[in-house]
């Protein structure tokens, strides 16, 4: 969370809802915010006990966010989490999404699996054409280069088991660290799925993604890094997309 003031209540009662059906703790991950996101949280830490806030003391970037998350999520134990799994804070991943998302992981279907806007019931809602096409075109020459059949590499709604990233470093400083990610694991032997999702726009704030030349420029040098070192591994992609709902959780825990 960035400056998400605006969002992260709404948020934290979307999540709470969803704890009906999946049992998660809430890792809130205050990315140095210069507006009241650490005070919101703080509030809401005394009305929601699975809430759980993070404080970077200065602005450090989403890559750095999750891997603070990903180690709070693997240091905790009696019991330890079984699934670690990811979404913006600015609602544009709908937390309602999250039974359907885990859904393939609790039925050992799948290892890591891709929030996706590529596959069939998957879709964006009110981005504008430039960011669509741009992400599109992205991924297919992606999904080319490094021959990892997954349609929507990119998708920051995702969710993996806990040992997935004690198999996997991730390395990347921007918003490459999506990529990185489910190459990783693609490599690593981990079976990866892909669920539809929706992907909204933001209704507060602003993005904090920025076409810039070092952004290009970063994205280019991952993929050339990512594509020498590539390797063939016995693994797939599962091609349907897996609808089931979470009808019970069997006492697994998620960090979300």
């Amino acid at each position: 969370m960035y400056n998400e003031a605006g969002s992260v209540t709404a948020l934290l009662e979307r999540l709470a809802a969803v704890r009906s059906t999946v049992d998660l703790t809430a890792l809130a991950i205050d990315d140095g915010s210069r507006d009241s996101t650490l005070a919101s949280l703080r509030e809401l830490q005394t009305r929601y006990a699975f809430l759980r806030a993070l404080r970077h003391e200065r602005n450090q970037g989403m890559a750095a966010a999750l891997r603070t998350g990903i180690a709070a999520a693997l240091a905790e134990r009696s019991p330890g989490f079984d699934i670690v799994a990811f979404m913006d804070a600015d609602l544009t991943h709908a937390p309602e999404a999250l039974p359907r998302l885990v859904a393939p992981l609790l039925e050992d279907r799948a290892d890591f699996v891709l929030g996706s806007r590529y596959v069939p019931g998957g879709r964006m809602r009110g981005v504008p054409w430039p960011r669509r096409i741009i992400s599109i075109v992205g991924n297919a020459a992606v999904r080319h280069v490094l021959g990892v059949p997954a349609r929507d590499l990119t998708s920051g709604f995702r969710a993996a088991r806990a040992d997935v990233f004690r198999a996997i470093v991730l390395q990347e400083r921007g918003f490459g660290i999506q990529l990185e990610g489910t190459v990783k694991a693609y490599r690593a032997g981990f079976r990866v799925a892909e669920v539809p999702i929706t992907l909204g726009v933001r209704k507060n704030g602003y993005s904090k993604m920025a076409y810039t030349r070092s952004f290009w420029l970063g994205y280019a040098q991952l993929v050339v890094r990512l594509w020498l070192h590539r390797r063939v591994v016995d693994s797939r992609v599962l091609d349907t997309p897996i609808y089931a709902e979470v009808e019970n959780p069997q006492g697994r825990r998620t960090a979300v």
